[in-house]
Parts: structure tokens; C-alpha cells; sequence
């Protein structure tokens, strides 16, 4: 699939089949986000451990619940809602907090990743308010490897879709202006 394809393609995917994703097909998606335009160091961590992947999960949901936020505190209410939802891989986007851009730089690396993963064949979700379950929980930065002196920004999961793949529907006549 070429990139544009991929690009008009990518939709955010919240259900994936339990299918693990190919070692050959995380490494490609791993140089995607290492093409990334970047300012300073990010650094990838690619989470596949279901165990690290539920306990992210159960961390997040009890800063959901007590977070005050309407809408994380209804998310952590519903029975079964997982932050991460129930993707294989996850990929965890790390820099230094001196780190200028570093919120531009983890958001375009993610972003490769995403648009990769749709061209071979996968499902992705832009991950944020997940990460409240790592961010200062200095156990669980260490579990994931994420090294000393880097904080989470921001992610993506990736994995087999189960959901339909009707194409997303976007306008380009509501949120656009050209300056001719």
C-alpha cells in the first residue's frame, strides 16, 4: 500500500483479535517511528507482555477513577473497559522532560507507526490518557524498561482489527481553508 493510501486508510482502532503481532512486522513498525522528524531523543518501547499490558491497564483505570475527569471517570465505570483495548503490542514513546518538542517529536513517531500499521495490514489507537497509569509509577517505568530520567509522552497500540474495515469517513470541506 503506498502512503497516501495508508494515510486516508488509518482509522483509530479500539477492538483487536487476540493475535499476536509478527516479530518481522514490529520491527518495521519500530523503524517507522525511528524515521519520525524529531527533535532530541525519543525512545520506543514496545510493550507485547500481556502481563505488563494488564497491569498498565489496571493502573490506568484507578487514576481514571479518581482523576475528576467526567469523562475518564465514565470510561473507568463501564465493566470491562481496558485503556489499552485489548491490543497485543503497544508501542511507548519516551524522552528526556528538558527534552524541547518532545510532545511534537513522540506525536510524530506515533504517528509513523500508525500510518505503517495500516499500510501492512494492521489496526492502531493514538494512546494518551493511558499513560496517567505509568507516568510517576517509577515500578512500572522500570518493568517496561523505559530508561532513567525519561517520562512517557504518548503511544500507540497495534494489532489485528476486529472491527469493520469501512474506510473512516472525513470531510475535507469543513476544516480546511486555502490562502491563495
Amino acid at each position: 500500500m503506498d502512503a497516501l493510501k495508508a494515510i486516508e486508510l488509518r482509522k483509530s482502532v479500539r477492538t483487536y483479535l487476540p493475535r499476536p503481532v509478527e516479530a518481522s512486522i514490529l520491527t518495521q513498525l519500530v523503524r517507522a517511528g525511528n524515521s519520525a522528524p524529531r527533535v532530541g531523543i525519543i525512545h520506543t518501547s514496545v510493550i507485547e507482555n500481556p502481563e505488563i499490558l494488564r497491569e498498565i491497564n489496571e493502573e490506568a483505570i484507578i487514576h481514571y477513577k479518581n482523576s475528576g475527569d467526567k469523562l475518564l471517570m465514565g470510561r473507568a465505570a463501564q465493566e470491562g473497559y481496558q485503556p489499552l483495548y485489548g491490543a497485543p503490542a503497544f508501542f511507548l514513546f519516551s524522552a528526556p522532560p528538558a527534552t524541547p518538542l518532545k510532545e511534537a517529536s513522540a506525536a510524530c513517531a506515533a504517528t509513523c507507526v500508525a500510518i505503517a500499521a495500516t499500510a501492512l495490514g494492521l489496526g492502531s489507537c493514538y494512546i494518551h490518557s493511558a499513560l496517567l497509569g505509568i507516568k510517576g509509577n517509577d515500578r512500572l517505568m522500570e518493568k517496561i524498561g523505559i530508561p532513567f530520567g525519561l517520562i512517557p509522552i504518548c503511544g500507540v497500540v497495534v494489532g489485528y482489527s476486529a472491527e469493520d474495515p469501512l474506510p473512516p469517513n472525513r470531510s475535507l470541506e469543513d476544516n480546511v481553508n486555502y490562502c491563495r
